[in-house]
């Protein structure tokens, strides 16, 4: 390098190497905080939707949207519950809470085609999280999770309590440090062997109590061991009540669980193998998501993800389920469209 070659005092190679230790140790730090700044990004979210939920405000609504109760308003999820709950579920593009341009009704509707004309289902739910407004389309679908139920069984796990969470995330003996590591991998890699150990061991009462708090009507049972079929609207319910218990305190039953072992259950989440939310939005928005896949094995045909996105617009909750095997370019041209919508049409 040549710049400032004509600077002359004796104690300038030491600036420089005090600045690039500086340059690397901000990275490094940089680096190991991305998920917790969006985990704090999350929380304070949840403190935000629950203060304006109880602040007794008019809100801005349509003919899709819901009044709140009083008893409803107290939850930090409720709002995005009500509005899953109630948008229309029919192959047509239905919104609460915004209008959709007409620019965008296009755009999304070119997304929809290029399933359709492939000769594949798709359905999608998105619901922001603080303010309820959604858009959806096929949302009553019914099509196999594959392995996008995982995520869901494991936050049910530790909802009910029927897994400690704390001695997971720091392990005090074999059994815990063995818990540990298949939660990693089925997270992060989707391990079907790990996945088949911790619902044989543990059952499927869990997620099945815990998804019918959520209001969700799809069921895990003995045919089908840990997997199901369900619905991008169900699908949507059980990430939104991820949502509360990762980052707004809500269980279904486990108490006192620590901070940090929330912070990281969530980050096994952010770099999911073959997200296509985290591959179409993961370089900008810290995602947390769980996709599922699978090619005619047992004549079961799927391509689906869901999760958590906290966006630059605020967080919302999205599921996309298909059939469309193996066109990962088909998801994430949607999932584009669906997040442009949320920084646009619905923030008007």
């Amino acid at each position: 390098m040549t710049f400032g070659r004509h600077i002359r005092q004796t104690h300038y190679h030491r600036h420089i190497a005090i600045a690039v230790v500086c340059l690397l140790l901000a990275g490094f730090v940089g680096a190991g905080i991305g998920t917790e700044l969006a985990d704090v990004q999350l929380e304070e979210e949840a403190h935000a939707a629950a203060a304006e939920n109880t602040s007794g405000k008019a809100k801005t609504t349509n003919k899709n949207s819901v009044p709140q109760s009083t008893d409803q308003a107290s939850s930090p999820t409720q709002v995005a519950m009500s509005a899953i709950a109630t948008i229309d579920g029919s192959a047509e593009i239905a919104t609460s809470g915004f209008t959709l341009s007409a620019d965008a009704q296009a755009a999304v509707q070119s997304q929809i085609a290029n399933f359709t004309n492939g000769g594949y289902t798709a359905s999608f739910v998105l619901a922001d999280i603080t303010t309820g407004r959604a858009i959806a389309y096929n949302a009553d679908a019914q099509i196999y999770s594959a392995s996008s139920a995982k995520a869901p069984y494991l936050m049910s796990l530790f909802s009910t309590g029927t897994v400690d969470l704390n001695t997971v995330y720091q392990p005090t003996d074999e059994q815990t440090a063995t818990i540990q590591q298949k939660v990693d991998v089925v997270l992060r890699n989707s391990d079907n062997d790990a996945y088949d150990w911790l619902y044989h061991t543990y059952g499927l009462d869990c997620f099945n109590t815990w998804a019918a708090q959520a209001g969700a009507s799809s069921t895990m049972g003995p045919d089908r061991g840990g997997y199901m079929f369900t619905s991008a609207r169900d699908m949507a319910r059980l990430w939104t009540a991820g949502y509360g218990f990762l980052f707004a305190g809500q269980t279904s039953g486990a108490q006192n669980i620590a901070p940090e072992a929330l912070q990281w259950l969530s980050g096994e989440m952010t770099n999911s193998l073959n997200s296509n939310i985290h591959a179409a939005l993961g370089g900008v928005d810290t995602v947390y998501t769980k996709a599922g896949w699978i090619n005619g094995e047992g004549d079961l045909y799927a391509l689906n993800d869901a999760g958590l996105v906290a966006s630059q617009s605020g967080t919302y909750v999205l599921a996309v389920l298909t059939d469309a095997c193996g066109r990962n370019d088909l998801l994430t041209g949607l999932i584009s469209t669906l997040d442009a919508v949320h920084s646009g049409d619905m923030q008007a």
